[in-house]
């Protein structure tokens, strides 16, 4: 396993995140065309990642564990996007004002989004170099236009433009310590990197159905 072209890569992300959330620094909006321009940038980009480790999953583990890896990503994050806008009531027994509401649904699924493209690139350098670098370029090329996404989206809701910008850096770290922390446990698990594969495909085949494609049609 390729533990320093992994750390790289993982830098990458960041880096393109970080490069994304400095926009919020002179845009403080985004216009609905280039938005819906952003999104569905990032949606292509991140289906060919998926579509890359689903077929790496099924030439490693053949057609039914292949397919089962997939839906359990899919289902793993349906079911976390679902419970997401009540976490903070299950945690305190209080409900958040809308305002702050609406930051806090930002926030977490800019936490999950980022967990699973971190987990996709572990996945992907605990198979090989090549696909690890395939699927690290897709993700950091997006990560530029998600970092901007992110930060403006922040501002729109209307936190300050300096935290806006280290929210966005902090998506590209929460990214990086996915990637790393992935890594790691694939290192000591190797027999689960196929179906690690199959599972951060449908974790982002569910992130472009559910949340992405319908972000660039609305807009």
């Amino acid at each position: 396993m390729d533990f320093a072209g992994l750390f790289l890569g993982a830098c990458a992300g960041l880096v393109a995140t970080t490069v994304g959330a400095s926009g919020v620094l002179a845009f403080k909006r985004v216009h609905t065309r280039f938005y819906a321009t952003l999104v569905a940038f990032c949606a292509g980009m991140m289906g060919f990642s998926a579509l890359e480790m689903i077929n790496e999953s099924h030439a490693l583990t053949g057609h039914r564990l292949a397919l089962a890896s997939l839906l359990m990503g899919m289902t793993a994050f349906l079911v976390l996007g679902k419970l997401l806008p009540h976490a903070h009531f299950m945690l305190t027994g209080n409900e958040l004002p809308d305002a702050k509401r609406k930051i806090a649904l930002l926030i977490g699924k800019i936490m999950l989004h980022n967990i699973q493209e971190g987990f996709a690139i572990a996945s992907a350098f605990s198979t090989s170099p090549s696909l690890g670098w395939l699927v690290t370029l897709s993700i950091a090329f997006q990560d530029v236009p998600e970092g901007l996404i992110v930060s403006v989206s922040m501002a729109c809701l209307g936190v300050s433009t300096r935290r806006s910008f280290l929210c966005g850096v902090l998506s590209g770290i929460v990214e990086f310590a996915a990637a790393i922390g992935g890594f790691l446990l694939l290192r000591v698990v190797a027999s689960a990197t196929p179906l690690a594969l199959g599972f951060s495909g449908g974790a982002m085949a569910y992130v472009i159905l559910s949340e992405l494609l319908p972000d660039a049609i609305q807009a």
